[in-house]
């Protein structure tokens, strides 16, 4: 067994079988658990809400400073669009049967 079945197969029985094992295979959302399977990493709902909110606080702050620093504004768009990202995943989701499978070109 070679380091890939390895790290798949420990994976399938701790409950997350089927998960990318590159960043050249299919990232996906589970909405009924709410955990995104993204290159080859497993990220909790609770760690998705918690990226949600940081980049709705790191927005905040560059809205304070968007007057005085054209950089800063730009950078709370970053942020929105990062936050419109994961609500879009979200959303789809639920809308497409639980899942979102988007395909890495990277």
């Amino acid at each position: 067994m070679n380091k890939e079945d390895l790290i798949g197969a420990l994976a399938a029985a701790m409950g997350q079988g089927g998960y990318s094992t590159t960043k050249y295979e299919e990232s996906r959302y589970d909405s009924s658990t709410g955990t995104l399977y993204c290159q080859g990493y497993i990220i909790s709902k609770s760690s998705v809400d918690e990226a949600v909110e940081y980049f709705r606080n790191a927005k905040k702050k560059c809205d304070r400073m968007a007057d005085t620093d054209v950089t800063m504004r730009n950078a709370g768009l970053y942020y929105q669009v990062a936050i419109e990202a994961i609500l879009m995943m979200q959303k789809g989701a639920i809308q497409n049967g639980g899942k979102v499978i988007a395909t890495n070109t990277q």
